[in-house]
């Protein structure tokens, strides 16, 4: 049996064919998803997935980063305000956004 370290758990199998005619298995790593917007599912910019990035660098600081686009963004903070501001209601918008409007008070 091969090595603990040598056993492919997370990583596709790959079969080579190498110049003297042998096939060897080669490990394939699995390519990373890219981060998408919760609620309209397009990729997000400015956020790094690396492992070797620090925490600051993953993602920019504002409101709802990482998680929406900054279409999104605009969308809730200008539906926040106007619910606020009693010009809406939260039943006037999407029900992907009705959670995010409403702000719970703890």
């Amino acid at each position: 049996m091969s090595l603990p370290m040598k056993r492919l758990r997370g990583q596709k199998r790959v079969y080579r064919r190498t110049p003297t005619g042998r096939v060897v298995v080669h490990a394939k790593k699995p390519t990373r998803a890219w981060s998408k917007c919760r609620i309209c599912g397009s990729i997000l910019g400015g956020v790094d997935g690396s492992r070797n990035a620090r925490k600051s660098e993953r993602a920019p600081t504002r409101i709802f980063a990482g998680e929406f686009c900054a279409g999104c963004v605009a969308r809730i903070v200008k539906a926040r305000v106007r619910v606020r501001g009693g010009e809406a209601k939260p039943e006037d918008y999407p029900f992907a956004l009705r959670e995010f409007i409403v702000v719970k008070k703890k």
